[in-house]
């Protein structure tokens, strides 16, 4: 009898992984079964139960190797980007291309949402996805601020927040009110870059005045 290699039994999981992403993100997590997944990767009942012990597990990791496909096809985008200016550019078009296919073609991560309540595991993959992704924001607009793009004045904690709700506020949108085009998401999100780079060195009366009332550092 053939000795199973370990390379082979991480191909049989990745394909596992692959059809539970496709069959999660078609028809949602309270609709798919393993039964699903099984006929989706062509292989035995068996084979999907020796890596996976219930459809619960299956959809936990679908779920985060989605979010780290992305999170690593970002960084392969930014590596070829060299001004800030370009890559919070090229942050945000990624953000609304990944959230408007999301919302158009469903994915694993909006039916993540739907579920989250009853699912600790599952809330805490979406918990550590908005940390990570607030925490990458928030670098990418303090490169700008140490090299004098954005004026000194600028929270870049609470923009960075601020901006990854907005993105996932797209998904929630089109689920809601129906298809909302690429090209009409990716001009609200720029216009929160216009107000950035356009912003005055000085930090104005009337907007400390708010940031003060928020509880917010003063300038």
């Amino acid at each position: 009898m053939p000795r199973v290699t370990v390379a082979h039994e991480q191909a049989v999981r990745q394909r596992i992984i692959d059809a539970a992403i496709g069959v999660f993100g078609e028809m949602g997590y309270q609709r798919a079964t393993v039964q699903d997944v099984v006929r989706a990767s062509g292989l035995s009942v068996g084979a999907v139960y020796t890596h996976f012990k219930n459809k619960e597990e299956l959809f936990l990791v679908a779920c985060a190797c989605e979010v780290e496909a992305q999170k690593a096809d970002l960084r392969l985008r930014l590596a070829e980007v060299g001004s800030v200016a370009d890559r919070l550019r090229t942050a945000i078009d990624y953000a609304v291309e990944t959230a408007m296919s999301e919302a158009h073609d469903s994915s694993v991560r909006a039916h993540a949402w739907m579920v989250a309540e009853d699912s600790p595991g599952l809330r805490q993959i979406l918990r550590d996805r908005r940390t990570e992704m607030v925490a990458f924001s928030r670098f990418v607009l303090q490169e700008a601020l140490a090299r004098g793009e954005l004026p000194g004045w600028i929270d870049a904690d609470s923009i960075a927040s601020a901006f990854v709700t907005l993105i996932d506020g797209f998904v929630i949108r089109a689920l809601e009110a129906g298809p909302l085009s690429v090209d009409d998401a990716r001009r609200e999100a720029y216009s929160l870059l216009e107000l950035l780079v356009g912003a005055p060195e000085r930090l104005p009366p009337a907007v400390e005045s708010l940031r003060l009332q928020a509880g917010s550092r003063p300038s």
